[in-house]
């Protein structure tokens, strides 16, 4: 099935050299080893450092659920679900930072200004300080929320399956 033809994507954001800020990729890579993998209409993509090459990856799709690491203060390892409509408006109930150069409350407010968005979703993932040196060691705070994160994902997505 085509990337832009799957009713229902998942995509997992953040460099796998920077820490804590894997832990989307870690999300869809836990993802890829269940059954959800290969559901007919369901596609799970490693985004990697989103930007706004995130907006050719709602195209066609008529939910996303999109995986990242924030920082909001919460303890480290916090799971925040939150409507793609609320990041828009700037009513999500946390002031979300992302570790990337654009948020993705930035890359949808101007999706929504060129091009029709689909149901999204946002789990955002607290890694508790944003990582500053390179390397490829997560906290042990963050790996333990990947398995959270997977049994709210499948939860999201059991309408659809």
């Amino acid at each position: 099935m085509s990337i832009l033809h799957a009713p229902v994507r998942i995509l997992g954001c953040g460099s796998p050299f920077m820490g804590d800020d894997a832990v989307g990729l870690k999300v869809v890579e836990a993802l890829k080893k269940t059954e959800l993998e290969g559901l007919d209409g369901l596609e799970v993509v490693d985004a990697g450092v989103c930007g706004l090459d995130l907006l050719s990856l709602l195209d066609g799709a008529r939910k996303v659920i999109i995986v990242d690491a924030i920082l909001t203060g919460s303890r480290a390892g916090t799971i925040h679900r939150l409507s793609g409509l609320d990041l828009i408006a700037g009513t999500a109930p946390h002031d979300i930072i992302s570790v990337h150069d654009m948020t993705i409350s930035d890359v949808l407010k101007i999706g929504e200004q060129v091009q029709e968005l689909p149901e999204i979703v946002v789990f955002g993932i607290e890694i508790g300080k944003q990582a500053t040196e390179i390397t490829m060691e997560m906290s042990a705070d963050v790996l333990e929320a990947v398995n959270e994160a997977v049994r709210l994902i499948r939860e999201e997505v059991s309408d659809f399956f």
